[in-house]
């Protein structure tokens, strides 16, 4: 089989062009943001009045403590999150959109929503479905766990 033939260098092709475009409306709006930093934004948004911490990012993204700490460090300096202090463990701070989160969170989930409707122009519904289970499962093979919610989000006693 040519390699242009295999799903790795079809998936690897789409990845780069969705990063590329990404990466050219991000300079049209004129943010800032690194793609995980909108990614972030967008959990943060979706677990709205939920107890978010540190470690929800680290299993969300399957990022590092490091990783996460720093990626929230510079967010937190730009104005997008707050950090608060939790009453029962003076260790977790719960993060927290801003105003100025919420704003450039909904400015790039437009974008999102676009490339969204690029990818899947001219399939129907069961192909998107299909497409979805499919690339759970691929995920699954390589050891990826893709049901976020049962990894993440403010659960207390960790």
């Amino acid at each position: 089989m040519k390699r242009s033939e295999t799903i790795g260098y079809k998936i690897r092709l789409i990845h780069n062009q969705v990063h590329k475009t990404m990466e050219f409306k991000r300079k049209e709006n004129e943010d800032d943001l690194t793609s995980m930093q909108r990614w972030t934004l967008g959990f943060l948004h979706e677990h709205e009045g939920q107890d978010i911490y540190q470690r929800d990012i680290e299993a969300a993204f399957s990022v590092s403590r490091a990783t996460a700490s720093n990626m929230l460090s510079v967010m937190e300096r730009k104005g997008l999150i707050e950090r608060h202090s939790v009453e029962h463990d003076a260790r977790l701070k719960r993060l927290e959109l801003t105003e100025r989160g919420k704003m450039l969170f909904t400015r790039a989930d437009q974008d999102v929503k676009e490339m969204e409707d690029t990818l899947l122009a001219d399939m129907s519904e069961e192909d998107v479905e299909t497409l979805k289970k499919l690339l759970d499962q691929m995920l699954s093979n390589l050891g990826v766990e893709t049901d976020i919610d049962t990894r993440c989000c403010g659960s207390e006693g960790e």
